[in-house]
């Protein structure tokens, strides 16, 4: 009797806290407007100069095609809360399509245990509740590898070529999901190389008109990197980042627990795929170690691996570490910046090892809504609009 009223009080538990924090995010949505991404703005952008006079523009160096029209629709014909609830969503169906694909437990408190893991995760969590497009090719690649493993390839390369036509770095993470998926039935590597390029060709389709506006040359592939330090500061950089990451608690546990049953680890389905795709996304990350958001498939893989360890107290304690550095944060690195005002981009001078203790993630997040008074000009309707976060049209 004791047992079973210890289990109700888990479920339970599970339950108010994973629901709690649904629901914090669609009322962050609303009241989150904009947000604070300085790339966010240019991909509405995209959306308004094409509706008001058919001008071709692009965002970035890439441009992500399928995101700048989708975040720009919602943005101008409905508002902030639009473009920030998809994106949220988008993350959530993209957690659980990627789970579903991935495992045979596909019972209802399996499922909640492993979005809880992921959304206390701050870098999903936060990342995802403004208009930006790391979600919008979460949920296409995830909805592709799930068709992908049901033998349904047709589907499964439109998705594909979706995810590639949101981010373009996703093209390394369909290849290695096609060559290295460990298919419940046989496939030959024909089929697989055939399905690569046809997602490849699909997907590249959306990147024709930026390479036209370069005319033909391929150099808008290369994107800023921040290589003002040197080797030593990209590294620093790549090391620092994935540490914040992951979490400045659940780190530490998890290289000590992993290291302590790696064996254990080896054995969860598909482990070489998932390795391979978690490395390749570091790889990424390692070339720009700009946004956090970079590793967020990453981070997604992680949480599934931990989830497999079926070790439940070991995912309760990283769900608790995650919602710590919600309100605090311990960093071992303290960074000196070069002062300037608060628009500015921010230039590192140096570093030295030193633990401080910094404002946690939610609260960074409530602080930083006003940002995007840095990427507005002027005092037009427009301007004016963006500040409270309304439609655009």
């Amino acid at each position: 009797m004791t047992l079973s009223k210890v289990k109700i009080d888990q479920n339970f538990i599970i339950n108010t806290v994973l629901i709690s924090i649904l629901l914090l995010g669609v009322y962050l949505c609303f009241i989150g407007g904009y947000g604070s991404d300085e790339d966010t703005l240019p991909m509405i952008y995209v959306f308004e100069a094409k509706i008001s006079d058919g001008r071709f523009v692009s965002s970035r160096f890439t441009g992500n095609p399928v995101a700048e029209l989708g975040i720009g629709f919602l943005a101008y014909f409905f508002g902030s809360w639009a473009a920030n609830l998809f994106t949220y969503f988008f993350l959530l169906l993209g957690v659980i399509f990627f789970y579903l694909t991935l495992t045979e437990k596909k019972n209802l408190k399996d499922i909640n245990i492993f979005l809880l893991l992921c959304l206390t995760n701050p870098i999903l969590f936060f990342d995802n509740l403004e208009p930006i497009d790391y979600s919008w090719a979460l949920i296409f690649f995830s909805i592709g590898l799930y068709f992908l493993n049901k033998k349904l390839f047709e589907i499964s390369v439109i998705c594909f070529a979706f995810s590639i036509g949101v981010r373009i770095n996703y093209v390394l993470f369909v290849l290695v999901s096609i060559m290295f998926f460990d298919f419940k039935f046989a496939i030959s590597n024909f089929r697989r190389v055939s399905l690569f390029i046809s997602s490849f060709i699909i997907g590249g389709l959306f990147y024709i008109p930026i390479w036209f506006d370069n005319k033909f040359d391929l150099k808008w592939l290369t994107a800023a990197r921040p290589t003002e330090q040197g080797i030593l500061g990209i590294l620093t950089r790549f090391f620092y980042k994935s540490y914040v990451a992951v979490g400045f608690i659940s780190f530490f546990i998890l290289v000590y627990y992993f290291f302590k049953h790696h064996k254990k680890i080896t054995k969860i389905k598909n482990f070489k795929f998932l390795i391979i795709l978690g490395l390749s996304n570091l790889l990424i990350f390692l070339w720009i170690p700009a946004e956090y958001s970079y590793l967020q498939l990453f981070l997604v893989i992680l949480n599934f691996i931990i989830f497999n360890m079926n070790n439940k107290k070991l995912i309760y304690i990283i769900c608790v570490a995650n919602l710590l550095s919600w309100v605090f944060f311990i960093s071992p690195i303290k960074v000196d910046h070069q002062k300037k005002e608060r628009c500015a981009p921010k230039n590192a001078l140096s570093a030295k090892i030193e633990f401080t203790v910094e404002q946690g993630f939610y609260f960074k997040y409530l602080s930083s809504r006003d940002k995007i008074k840095c990427w507005v000009h002027g005092n037009s309707e427009r301007s004016l609009k963006i500040l409270q976060g309304k439609a655009l049209k």
